[in-house]
């Protein structure tokens, strides 16, 4: 009779131990939460008001002009922009109307604002005032 080789190890078939074979278990898929998508502690209890939208973003100097719309935005507040693909929290360092600091912007102004992430056009900020 002929030799008879031996059976495969499930080792050696492929995908094996990688959980995809036949009647393998599904594997869930790895969810990491958008960066800077974490609420700061500091303002934890603080409630959301609208305050403006995003009307142009500088790339080269990561700074976001902002209409404010109601409201205003001082210097130290806490914002979060959100947007159809943004979605993070910041603190104000700076402002700026017409290249000049301020430390507080008004309904009707359009303001300068250094951003740590890139943002759009039509993104809504939220200030978030204890």
């Amino acid at each position: 009779p002929p030799p008879v080789a031996p059976a495969p190890t499930p080792a050696a078939q492929p995908g094996a131990g990688l959980g995809t074979g036949v009647g393998a278990a599904p594997q869930p898929a790895p969810s990491a939460p958008a960066l800077g998508a974490q609420k700061p502690a500091s303002v934890a209890g603080a409630m959301p008001e609208k305050v403006g939208m995003v009307t142009h973003y500088y790339p080269h100097v990561d700074a976001a002009v902002v209409a404010i719309e109601t409201g205003d935005l001082r210097v130290g507040d806490t914002i979060h922009i959100r947007g159809h693909t943004t979605d993070f929290y910041q603190r104000i360092d700076r402002i700026e109307v017409e290249h000049k600091a301020v430390a507080t912007a008004y309904a009707g102004q359009a303001v300068g604002v250094h951003v740590s992430q890139r943002v759009r056009e039509h993104d809504v900020v939220y200030r978030l005032r204890n």
